[in-house]
């Protein structure tokens, strides 16, 4: 079984140190491999992604770099979101 989100969460991991130089701390909104935009919070990112992608179908991550920039999956009913 497939994880949901996983090619993203790799797509992000491979532009994540480029990201980090110009967006750091904002949030990025991923789809595939096609980067939706940046967000200056998580609920930003929803309100502006949800009404046009089912909840759990886009990668929500704030942009950090170095040691800091573990990124897990936490699966709640409806929505997976990205710690």
């Amino acid at each position: 079984m497939t994880t949901p989100l996983m090619e993203e969460l790799e797509h992000y991991e491979t532009v994540r140190e480029d990201l980090a130089q110009e967006h750091a701390g904002k949030f990025v909104a991923i789809k595939g491999r096609k980067i939706l935009g940046f967000y200056r919070d998580y609920m930003a990112a929803a309100r502006a992604l949800y009404p046009e992608h089912e909840q759990g179908s886009v990668f929500i991550q704030e942009i950090r770099s170095g040691k800091d920039a573990h990124v897990g999956i936490i699966h709640t009913p409806g929505i997976v979101a990205l710690k």
